[in-house]
């Protein structure tokens, strides 16, 4: 995996010479068997052996979920940043990808859902909008699109969550 990474930006370095402003996202998986980036110390591990600077974080919510981080509560939510924060560094978190989560607490599972008719739930959902240092990362919700809702009322919701 750091092989990849590094090969993506020599490549970036010999085809564009640097004129384009690059940054590689890590995403943090759902900790599946024989998965990397299930846990935040494994996102901080695979940064501190990477060459270059520019790389970042994608937060995943299912997956941090599903790789066993609580996400549920406020006080839950709170935490989990604040360890994000001493372990990886809010600095490298560039982006979220906002999504409920199908499966339980540490069931390793990738399956996202609709936002707050998940696993995480309204609360959960609606405090990683509105964490103040989180708040100005683009965010990007990976729900699905089936009878239930479709994207545009999932944005509704995420839009009367965020303060």
């Amino acid at each position: 995996m750091l092989k990849s990474c590094e090969e993506a930006i020599d490549k970036y370095k010999s085809e564009f010479k640097r004129k384009l402003n690059v940054t590689i996202l890590l995403e943090n998986s759902a900790g599946q068997k024989d998965s990397i980036g299930g846990t935040l110390e494994d996102l901080r591990e695979i940064l501190d052996n990477l060459s270059s600077k520019t790389y970042g974080v994608c937060l995943d919510t299912c997956h941090a979920f599903a790789s066993g981080y609580d996400l549920k509560t406020a006080n839950a939510c709170n935490k989990f940043i604040e360890r994000f924060d001493d372990i990886v560094g809010l600095s490298v978190l560039k982006f979220i990808h906002l999504n409920d989560s199908k499966g339980d607490i540490g069931s390793h599972l990738d399956r996202h859902e609709h936002i707050g008719l998940g696993k995480i739930g309204i609360e959960g959902l609606k405090t990683v909008l509105n964490i103040n240092s989180l708040k100005d990362l683009p965010v990007i919700m990976e729900t699905p699109i089936d009878s239930i809702r479709d994207n545009s009322k999932n944005l509704k919701v995420v839009l009367n969550l965020r303060k």
